[in-house]
């Protein structure tokens, strides 16, 4: 039986990992993701709640931010052995793998239509 405590932060750590996907990050960032994702699996696999969380946190902060300097790194998606990690950990944790989320489209403006022809 896993310990209530346990359930909780795999809960908070499944609905991390499904907004992973989504996440654009610079090469460096990926990096520390990766380092997280190494610290969780390994905190997973110990059923250890404390250390799962501090895992969490650690992914977090490497997670991307809001605002973007102007002349900053360029940010890329995951990569594929970052999106593989984050699948073996879903799995290990009992939950579905994270599908990446719809890229958003813009909504039209109505100067985008075509002008009207006359009658």
């Amino acid at each position: 039986m896993i310990a209530p405590a346990f359930d909780a932060v795999r809960r908070d750590a499944l609905d991390l990992l499904g907004e992973l996907p989504a996440w654009q990050l610079p090469a460096a960032g990926w990096q520390r993701v990766a380092t997280a994702l190494a610290a969780a699996a390994e905190a997973a696999a110990a059923t250890d709640a404390e250390a799962l969380d501090a895992a969490l946190a650690d992914l977090e902060l490497a997670g991307p931010v809001r605002i973007t300097r102007l002349g900053s790194t360029p940010v890329l998606p995951p990569p594929p052995p970052v999106r593989e990690r984050t699948n073996h950990l879903v799995h290990a944790l009992g939950g579905d793998p994270p599908q990446p989320s719809p890229q958003p489209y813009p909504s039209p403006h109505p100067s985008d239509d075509p002008p009207e022809e006359p009658r």
